[in-house]
């Protein structure tokens, strides 16, 4: 893969099974679509089968145009979605290791 791809969802077949599709949509409710692959599937499936229409605004324009606060986190628990202070120190450690030039062997 190089910095041209383009990922897209699968097409799904005609042989999807939409009353699974409802049944996983209501299991994995509190997940997120982009976050979870069973609701993800379980979305294209029943956009597919016209039983969906995706919505035209995001999740925190529909709760502000409601006057309804949106969680700064999801629920798979992750209430601070940053980074630790660890990994980023690591992280830019090794982009410093790469900025500087090998030295190259001697001999």
């Amino acid at each position: 893969m190089n910095q041209y791809s383009l990922l897209t969802p699968p097409d799904v077949c005609r042989r999807a099974d939409v009353r699974l599709a409802h049944a996983q949509m209501r299991a994995h409710r509190t997940c997120r679509v982009q976050r979870c692959v069973w609701k993800a599937a379980a979305y294209h499936t029943l956009v597919a089968a016209g039983r969906l229409t995706p919505q035209t605004l995001s999740p925190r324009e529909r709760a502000a145009a409601r006057g309804i606060p949106f969680p700064a986190h999801d629920w798979s628990g992750a209430a601070d979605p940053r980074p630790a202070a660890r990994t980023l120190h690591e992280v830019l450690e090794r982009l410093s290791e790469l900025a500087v030039p090998a030295e190259p062997p001697r001999g």
